[in-house]
């Protein structure tokens, strides 16, 4: 890559006093002479301002989750990034899982091969790892564009009482729809609870039934996506008044058979659907509704060359009694970064309103700036997912789980999914697991400040 490291260059104003000639009367009589006045001291030169050393040559490495978005988004903003700065990008993309893991390996020996990592909340463990970034966001005067949820506890990341993580994504969960497939079945779209969208999934059933194209589909095999639908039907505390795992039973086990009803109105093979697969259900037609992220599908939708359902699709309500999860991706600072001011200069290169404006447009990743929902042609062009998107943002929570947490409720939920076990069974296995694993206090405080520790 050709580096143009940045050139600063001051003017310099020279001005030049003119003296004038002045008369002098002659005097009557000689006046006694006045004492010399002190040669006042020179006007000392205010010093010049102090040129921030150059970025130009500085090399860092920068993570993102192999989604077609957020790794997209990256790599377009790579050449010119580097041709302002100077500053050489690489990037590690990866599934999240195995990201994550990186992570955490890296974090924790001290190896440094990350300089921006992004991530969320269920990498708190590790927390403690990552460079506080108050100083960066005060001197810079950043953080005023972004929505004020997203950029507060929770969906922005926070140790110890300081600032971490810098959100640059902002996306809830919601229900996707084929309104040609609702059109055709006489079916409103209309669900407030998941009794209601239930009902709705009975109706396709009947009218769908000898056709390919199933009710719903979604991800169940995506480890942390079922927990996102049993959130939605749970609605009680996750984390129990000592500060550990801990779910509310019997609301727990109703929510679990429920979610496991599901099951019925979905395509064969969905329990091992990752994002990839469900995503391809819902754009070949196939699927009348879709529970998933409008990020990970949003920008594929209407394009003709890999949607079936272009113009035939909007975003509905996500059902209570519960939340829909809240994923605000952010990037972090490796506390082992040996070029933590290139690393920031990333961070607000990426991070910033003009590329959340494109980037929701272009790449579906939704934008955690004030800026985007107040452009007149974006709101035109996306009219039929904004009114529902926005409501689910509203309501939006981030889950106080870890990485470990939630591999502990996916692996045992799969097992339950499958008839093996039964939904106590399930809730005594996870609750043995999680009985081991400790809580980071970011995480304690995070379940209280959103109403999701028992009182």
């Amino acid at each position: 890559m050709k580096r143009y490291p940045m050139l600063l260059s001051l003017g310099l104003i020279v001005v030049i006093a003119l003296l004038t000639s002045c008369v002098v009367p002659t005097p009557a009589a000689p006046a006694p002479e006045e004492p010399a006045a002190a040669e006042e001291p020179a006007a000392e030169e205010p010093a010049a301002e102090e040129e921030a050393p150059s970025l130009a040559g500085a090399e860092i490495v920068a993570t993102y989750m192999q989604s077609g978005t957020y790794d997209k988004a990256a790599e377009a903003l790579v050449p010119g990034f580097g041709d302002a700065t100077g500053i050489d990008v690489e990037l590690v993309v990866a599934p999240w899982d195995v990201l994550n893991q990186n992570h955490i390996t890296d974090l924790t020996t001290g190896t440094g091969a990350y300089d921006v990592m992004s991530g969320e909340f269920w990498i708190a463990d590790v927390f403690e790892h990552m460079l506080p970034l108050d100083e960066y966001v005060e001197r810079d005067n950043y953080g005023d564009e972004f929505i004020e949820g997203i950029w507060s506890p929770g969906p922005s990341n926070f140790y110890d009482g300081k600032r971490i993580g810098v959100p640059y994504s902002a996306d809830a969960y919601g229900i996707w729809y084929n309104t040609e497939v609702f059109e055709d079945c006489g079916v409103e779209a209309v669900w407030e609870t998941w009794d209601d969208y239930i009902a709705v999934l009975e109706e396709l059933q009947v009218c769908l039934e000898g056709t390919d194209i199933s009710p719903m589909v979604h991800y169940f095999g995506q480890i942390e996506q079922p927990a996102a639908i049993f959130h939605g039907m749970y609605g009680s505390y996750l984390v129990d008044k000592d500060g550990n795992y801990g779910l509310d039973r019997e609301k727990a086990v109703a929510a679990l058979d429920k979610m496991n009803s599901l099951l019925q109105y979905n395509p064969e093979g969905a329990l091992g659907f990752d994002f990839n697969a469900g995503n391809a259900v819902f754009l070949n037609g196939q699927a009348a509704t879709m529970v998933g992220w409008p990020s990970f599908i949003r920008a594929n939708a209407d394009n003709p060359e890999e949607s079936q359902v272009v113009g035939k699709w909007a975003l509905g309500n996500f059902p209570g009694p519960g939340f829909p999860m809240v994923s605000a991706w952010n990037m972090f600072i490796s506390g082992d970064s040996q070029n933590p001011d290139a690393a920031w200069e990333w961070i607000k290169a990426y991070a910033n309103p003009e590329n959340g404006t494109q980037w929701m447009a272009e790449y579906g990743i939704g934008s955690p700036f004030k800026a985007t929902y107040e452009d007149p042609e974006l709101v035109a062009n996306f009219g039929h997912f904004y009114p529902a998107q926005a409501k689910n943002l509203d309501k939006a929570k981030s889950l106080p789980w870890t990485f470990a947490a939630f591999e502990a409720f996916f692996r045992n939920e799969g097992d339950f999914h499958q008839g093996t076990i039964t939904a106590e069974e399930m809730l005594d296995r996870v609750q043995a697991e999680w009985d081991e694993i400790e809580v980071p206090e970011a995480l304690v405080q995070l379940a209280d400040a959103q109403g999701l520790m028992e009182k």
